[in-house]
């Protein structure tokens, strides 16, 4: 499918699509844009609810897929145990969302090339109706795939857990110190760039990136995570150290359309994960947040939620988890994350 790797049958596009998310899907529609022979972007949204109709599915979905300006068709994948609605054989569940998902890609110049339904215990072509031809096929073809193996021993795994967790191993008066430490924070506007509170916890999350910081250091860090203004600051230094007030406006909230600092991105999340050996309780829900919020930014929606839950098992009342939640679930996806150009790598295969 790329200079790197073709696929020659449909296992190989089974096995491929999973490693481009790092997982293994569960209850969704996927997509790869297809650019002539070679793909495009990826993409994985939840399967809807009853509460969304076929129509405005399809077209959130055709909204993203033409973000790809170089694409010229489309793979789609569902991933479901869900039945079929219709009780004809050879129906496939979720059929009324895949016909208006064709025709609204086709509408949107697109061709949808092809189709497969992946369940817990086999997989077939979505498209086809007749019983004798549509029989499910075992997994372990996708699994034994040629493109599997090589994705593997080119060192590509997928995650059992998509959010990492590592269990707090630090003192046990780390809770006391981390918010008497914000408590003694003074009240700060978060526009103000200045203040000299916000340019110091600027300033060490900066030196820490790249870095394994010791457990006072790591508190410091901590510390300044529980404080919105300066929680905010840091999340959008993660994407783009901007002084601009606009452009640090746009960047909070995903409508920041330039190419964020992916390697600074990475360092982050690296950070986080290390800190959260430090973080106990309640504090670690802004640590979950931070890395539900990037990794929402690269395109990765899943991994952003399972992030979302474990801010959310911290701190049930915590109000950033709560607003991402809301923008996952009304499919908001951030602008740097629908160009190519702009897109976190991994989140286009290449």
């Amino acid at each position: 499918m790329n200079k790197h790797l073709k696929a020659t049958t449909a296992a190989d596009i089974l096995a491929f699509f999973p490693h481009t998310l790092g997982f293994d899907p569960r209850e969704s529609f996927g997509f790869i844009t297809l650019q002539g022979g070679k793909t495009g972007a990826t993409l994985r949204v939840d399967a809807p609810d009853e509460s969304v109709s076929p129509s405005d599915y399809a077209q959130t979905i055709t909204h993203y897929l033409l973000a790809d300006e170089a694409a010229d068709g489309v793979l789609m994948f569902v991933y479901t145990n869900e039945p079929a609605a219709d009780p004809a054989p050879g129906a496939k569940p979720y059929s009324e969302y895949a016909r208006a998902i064709r025709a609204e890609v086709e509408r949107g110049g697109l061709t949808l090339q092809d189709g497969w339904l992946i369940t817990d215990t086999g997989w077939t072509t979505y498209f086809c109706e007749d019983p004798a031809c549509c029989q499910l096929q075992p997994l372990s073809a996708i699994h034994d795939s040629a493109i599997s193996a090589e994705m593997v021993f080119a060192g590509s795994a997928k995650r059992a857990d998509r959010a990492a967790d590592p269990v707090f191993t630090g003192s046990k008066d780390n809770h006391e110190y981390i918010w008497e430490r914000t408590a003694r924070y003074p009240e700060i506007d978060g526009m103000d760039f200045n203040h000299p509170a916000m340019r110091e916890a600027r300033s060490q999350w900066h030196e820490a990136l790249g870095t394994t910081p010791d457990e006072g250091n790591a508190l410091e860090l901590l510390a300044a995570l529980q404080c919105k203004p300066l929680r905010d600051r840091i999340l959008v230094d993660a994407i783009i150290p901007t002084e601009d007030p606009d452009t640090y406006r746009h960047a909070l909230i995903g409508l920041f359309d330039g190419q964020p600092d992916w390697s600074r991105v990475d360092a982050t999340e690296d950070l986080l994960i290390h800190l959260l050996a430090y973080a106990p309780g309640d504090t670690r829900a802004p640590v979950f947040c931070f890395l539900a919020w990037l990794n929402w930014y690269k395109g990765l929606s899943s991994t952003a939620l399972a992030y979302i839950a474990k801010g959310l098992e911290a701190d049930p009342t915590h109000r950033l988890a709560q607003l991402l939640m809301e923008l996952l679930r009304l499919g908001k996806i951030p602008e740097a994350a629908t160009k190519k150009s702009t897109a976190y790598p991994a989140s286009f295969s290449r």
